[in-house]
This record gives structure tokens, sequence and C-alpha cells, in this order.
């Protein structure tokens, strides 16, 4: 800004403080921290249609509890090379994804029974597990989105909430 275009009425807003330059080959860890509430509570991420899900994180203690009890439960040996291992190993992931980190939805639709689709299904995780065990994209994206640190991040989390 010229001395010619300053006035007395011009706003003058102060430089932003310069932050000291990253050491070379340095990361951050505190960008891979959550807040454990936000990440046991959950986050609504947006998925197809214009829908929402709400999912914890794969990083929580109880998703991590639930999955070891399952396996346990069903005396699983994370043997990949036996077909019917493979199903069960796909079951129980999906079980305890569906009570511990897809959590709800918004706007979701699913067919009956009969293949009649019916609108706005509300959650439930037995719906959910069956949900995950059908459809792979919904699995994946719950899998990969619930794996991001940086949705669980508590200014993260506080920034969704503003409209």
């Amino acid at each position: 800004m010229t001395e010619e275009l300053l006035t007395p009425e011009t706003p003058v807003v102060p430089a932003a403080p310069v932050a000291p330059a990253a050491p070379e080959g340095g990361f951050n860890l505190g960008d891979l921290m959550v807040d454990e509430t936000v990440s046991n509570k959950g986050v609504w991420v947006d998925y197809l249609g214009g829908s929402k899900l709400l999912l914890a994180s794969t990083s929580s203690t109880a998703y991590k509890t639930k999955l070891s009890k399952l396996a346990r439960d069903n005396r699983l040996t994370l043997d990949d090379s036996n077909p019917d291992n493979f199903k069960a190993i796909q079951r129980i992931t999906c079980q305890a994804l569906a009570e511990t980190v897809l959590l709800g939805w918004k706007g979701i639709h699913f067919p009956d029974e009969n293949g009649e689709i019916k609108r706005n299904v509300p959650y439930s995780p037995a719906l959910g597990q069956e949900a995950l065990l059908k459809v792979d994209h919904l699995r994946n994206f719950v899998s990969e989105e619930a794996g991001k640190p940086a949705h669980f991040r508590k200014e993260a989390a506080e920034a969704a909430k503003k409209p």
C-alpha cells in the first residue's frame, strides 16, 4: 500500500507473525494426535448422494477391544489362506465396525427383504453390519475415513459444527 492511498480511515492490519521454519525432513506428530472424546463420540462425514455417516475412530479403545474379543470368541487365527476363515474375519470386522465405529447415518436408503427400497432407514448396529458386509464401497469408506486422524482432532470437530 502506498502512502498516498493510506488515509486515517484505512484500517491497518498488522503483519501475521512468521512461524519458524520446520526443520528439514521433520514432521509434527501433533498433526496425528486425536482428541479421545471426539474419537469415541464420532464426527459426521459426508457420504454419497448427500447422506452422512457418524464415524468414531478405528483407533478407539472400543473398536480395538471389540475386535480382539470377537477374534478370541471365534478362535480365529489370522490365516487368510482358508476361505472360511477369510469370511469369518470379514464378518467379525464388520460387526466390530457396526458396533463401535459406524455409530449412525442420515439419508441412507436400504432394500427390505422383498427388495423394496426403504427411505431414510434409521441406523442400528445389526443393519449397519448387514450393510458393511454387503456393500464393499461402504465398508472401505468407513474403514478409510475412520482411520484418518484429521477427522478426530478437536479443532476439526469444532470447525465441522460451524455452519
